[in-house]
């Protein structure tokens, strides 16, 4: 009876314990930006190491891996320099609707073209391909249109904090004084009565903008890849099932989400293995008596392109300093550099933060890079130039990890003072310890969380159910219920009135009456 009873247990167990090996996965990364690539491929090897079958979408394929086959969208880089996107970026378009929409019209189309690739063509039109889950980047969405497709369940990820209008799809909190929209406006609370303003007043126009004009764009060429039935991007966004955000709330501000609502951010991407330095920079690194400072402004933008009078501020000003410099510079020549500088148009970053002689790092304050730095407790002086950098700077000053400095106001008093304050103020490599040590101090890592969720959405065929229930704008916001109260209010006020007027008309008449008797 005994054996028979614990058979019985075991039958049942086995039957409780979900498994999900050799899901087909397509997953998707339209961004042509190292720094979004880099941001989930930890995930990629190790769904892949867990026996799951990849088709990745990339514009930066990785070496081969197996279990990973990927689809290589890299000629979106040479769409962006035809369309002088770097430019863009670096040389700022001094009014921020025409550089927005400039912006978003160039993305637009890299996307687009992505998704006519012959190899992607091939897979969308062969009948017999299937996949159980869809893993796709939705900063820009329209690779959501693979959904009408495949009718797998989807998960969205986004290498950064998502706008207002897709946390408000996912009911997640987006209140635009508490969250600001950061891909918008650079702000970080508390903020302003002005910044409180112009936050409610930008978010109000990117959601008009997003759902009124940008999004029927997307749909009439959705429909063209497709097929007429295609949905609109505003119901495809509502297909998301869970979304895995690279944020985390020791930077970012508190935010209330829903269940299907995952933050992998904390530097999960960075690796704790170090690669050997190549000899020469090696040697350079360890021949800097006094330290060394490694500038990067990133992948988007390019040192080379800088302004004239900017390049001058960082080189005569660096020359000044008594410290080494590796300065991540696209072209192999740079007028006027002195000889303390060293350029190169790529550097292993993250083992040269490993060194002991890293005093600073110059940073754009992308946030793949930041995490780097904090991971290796390496102070930052941040150049925000577009997208959430501005407000990434913003965190770096905030949370003690460095300082800020803008490069539309940038001078060689500035720009010094900058320097010599982070490096020589220890309190910055304290903080940065301190914040290190709360991104590992968790009950599951960043990718562990992830895979997890991952996987319960391929044994759950989907997480609907942790769907919260959307409410309108103006339920959310009360003003009905404002609208009644003040009614009800006003309505007291007026019978109040009416009745202390007929009160009063009875005495005076009643007063009246008793003189003239």
């Amino acid at each position: 009876m005994r054996a028979a009873t614990v058979f019985k247990s075991f039958i049942f167990l086995a039957c409780s314990i979900s498994t999900c090996y050799n899901a087909r996965i397509l997953a998707s990364i339209p961004t042509a930006s190292y720094s979004h690539q880099v941001a989930f491929r930890p995930i990629w090897k190790e769904l892949a190491k867990r026996g799951h079958e990849i088709v990745l979408m990339t514009t930066d394929p990785m070496e081969d891996i197996e279990n990973i086959k990927q689809i290589d969208m890299s000629f979106s880089y040479d769409i962006m320099k035809k369309e002088k996107y770097n430019e863009l970026v670096t040389k700022k378009i001094e009014d921020p609707f025409k550089f927005y929409v400039k912006f978003v019209a160039i993305f637009k189309k890299i996307y687009f073209e992505q998704l006519r690739h012959p190899e992607v063509q091939a897979m969308i039109h062969n009948k017999s391909e299937q996949f159980d889950l869809l893993m796709i980047e939705v900063v820009f969405p329209i690779h959501l249109g693979l959904v009408e497709r495949f009718k797998a369940p989807l998960i969205g990820l986004s290498s950064l904090d998502l706008a207002n209008r897709f946390h408000n799809a996912l009911g997640n909190a987006a209140h635009p004084v508490l969250h600001p929209d950061t891909a918008i406006v650079p702000y970080f609370y508390p903020l302003t009565l002005k910044e409180r303003i112009l936050s409610t007043i930008a978010g109000a126009i990117s959601t008009i903008y997003g759902n009124y004009f940008l999004g029927p764009s997307l749909d009439s060429e959705l429909q063209k890849i497709f097929g007429e039935k295609c949905r609109k991007m505003i119901d495809l966004v509502g297909e998301v099932d869970m979304m895995f955000m690279n944020v985390n709330p020791i930077l970012h501000s508190i935010r209330a989400l829903s269940p299907r609502t995952i933050l992998f951010g904390g530097g999960f991407h960075v690796e704790n293995k170090t690669k050997p330095l190549p000899k020469d920079l090696k040697r350079y690194l360890d021949n800097a008596e006094n330290g060394i400072i490694y500038f990067s402004l990133g992948s988007n933008v390019k040192s080379h392109l800088l302004s004239d009078n900017l390049k001058k501020v960082f080189l005569e000003t660096l020359s000044e300093l008594p410290y080494k410099v590796l300065w991540k510079f696209e072209t192999e020549n740079l007028s006027y550099k002195p000889d303390n500088i060293w350029i190169s148009k790529w550097f292993p970053q993250t083992d040269i933060f490993k060194h002991p002689n890293m005093k600073l790092f110059i940073t754009q304050c992308g946030l793949q890079s930041m995490e780097e730095a904090i991971m290796h407790h390496i102070p930052m002086l941040g150049i925000p130039f577009l997208g959430d950098q501005p407000v990434n700077g913003k965190i770096l000053e905030n949370r003690g990890l460095g300082v800020r400095v803008s490069p539309d106001s940038l001078t060689k008093e500035i720009f010094r003072n900058a320097i010599e304050e982070v490096i020589n103020n220890h309190l910055y490599k304290i903080n940065l310890i301190n914040t290190a040590e709360l991104f590992t101090d968790v009950e599951m890592t960043g990718l562990e969380k992830v895979v997890w969720w991952s996987e319960y959405v391929i044994r759950n065929k989907g997480a609907k159910i942790l769907k919260s229930t959307g409410v309108p704008f103006y339920q959310y916001y009360m003003l009905d219920v404002m609208v009644f109260i003040l009614l009800m209010i006003l309505t007291f006020l007026f019978l109040s009135k009416k009745c202390f007027s007929l009160f009063m008309s009875c005495i005076f008449r009643s007063s009246k009456k008793y003189k003239e008797q």
